[in-house]
Formats: C-alpha cells, sequence, structure tokens
C-alpha cells in the first residue's frame, strides 16, 4: 500500500511538471526554465506535412539540464517516425541539415560511420508515434542544452530537427547489417531557433 502511495505520488510529481513545462510556466518548484526554443517542422518533399516543435531547457538540482521536447507534425504516415537533433540548421534541401548532432569530442555523426555510435548521438530521440495523420512527441534528453556549451545545439552553424520515414531502431551495428535501421529516408525538417527572453 505505501509502494503503491509512493509510486502514485511520483507519477502526480512527473505529470504536473509536464503539465507545467508544456503550459509554458516560467517554473516548477526548484526547477527554472532557462532557455527555450521553437521549430517550424516542414515536409522535405511533401507541402502537406507541417508542424511545430517547443524545447524548454531545465536545470537539475545537481546542474544537469533537462531538455523537454515537445512536437505536434501533421501530414506523415501512420506509425513511427525516427526523430533526431542533426548538426546543421538548414533544411533546403534536407540533405543540408547533415548528420546526426553528436559535437564529441569523439562524436561521428552518420549512423553508417566507421566507428559507429548510433544510436548515443547526442541528438538522437525516442520516436514519433502518428496516429490518423498527426504525429506527437514528448520527450525529455540529458544529452543536449540550449544553453552555451559543448552540447549546445546553437553552436556555430545550429542545429535543425529531421524526421524519418521510418522508425529508428535504435541499432549499435552497422548499417550495412540493418540498412536505414536509424529511420531511413527525411520526411520532414526544422530549424530549431532560440526564443528570446522577456
Amino acid at each position: 500500500m505505501q509502494k503503491n502511495h509512493f509510486r502514485i505520488c511520483q507519477m502526480t510529481g512527473f505529470a504536473a511538471l509536464m503539465v507545467a513545462v508544456l503550459s509554458g510556466c516560467s517554473h516548477y518548484g526548484s526547477h527554472n526554465i532557462s532557455k527555450t526554443a521553437n521549430a517550424t517542422i516542414q515536409g522535405c518533399t511533401d507541402p502537406a506535412i507541417s508542424g511545430t516543435a517547443t524545447l524548454k531547457e531545465f536545470e537539475s538540482e545537481e546542474g544537469i539540464k533537462k531538455l523537454y521536447v515537445q512536437m505536434e507534425v501533421d501530414g506523415l504516415k501512420d506509425g513511427k517516425h525516427a526523430v533526431h537533433i542533426h548538426e546543421v540548421a538548414s533544411c533546403q534541401p534536407c540533405g543540408a541539415a547533415k548528420g546526426h548532432h553528436d559535437p564529441g569530442p569523439f562524436g561521428k555523426s552518420t549512423p553508417d560511420a566507421p566507428d559507429f555510435n548510433h544510436p548515443f548521438h547526442m541528438g538522437d530521440l525516442v520516436n514519433m508515434t502518428v496516429v490518423n495523420g498527426v504525429g506527437k512527441l514528448n520527450a525529455v534528453t540529458t544529452r543536449v542544452a540550449l544553453s552555451d556549451g559543448r552540447l549546445s545545439v546553437f553552436d556555430d552553424d545550429g542545429s535543425a530537427f529531421i524526421i524519418h520515414t521510418n522508425e529508428d531502431l535504435y541499432c549499435d551495428q552497422d548499417s550495412e547489417l540493418n540498412p536505414g535501421c536509424a529511420g531511413g529516408a527525411r520526411d520532414a525538417c526544422g530549424i530549431i531557433e532560440p526564443v528570446s527572453s522577456m
């Protein structure tokens, strides 16, 4: 009974934090939003694909930055789609976003690099699930940040979201054994842009 009560309290606390994050509150308890960013998602070849993404950075009591990502996209085929933060803020064409964001110091940004690093790139996120043409993603990562530093998505050439045609299988072997295991072709792209502080 006591264990169940603790679990319910944990879930309630997390739900309250997510409500605060997704509704745009400036803080939750001791967690303060330090940075915010947005992205407008557009189809790579299909103009019917469109959406938005919001990124909100919190800092934990230990000083670890947590990045909350909320994304909603219309027009994708139903099923799961890989979502990654890519290493260049360019969507014209979608290939201009280059490989997965992975600043290193020993990062390799491409899923098929000789010393394969997928799914451990800093920009690798969970899959988005699309139902009736609407895809939604709510994710938390400590791998990247909006703040200055090595993990920042706002490095010299910025960063962009890429949504792939297929799901990410989170493979960690050479892509010859798992062709397209990181999601395959690129369906949509969105440049991540900082939101000015009020």
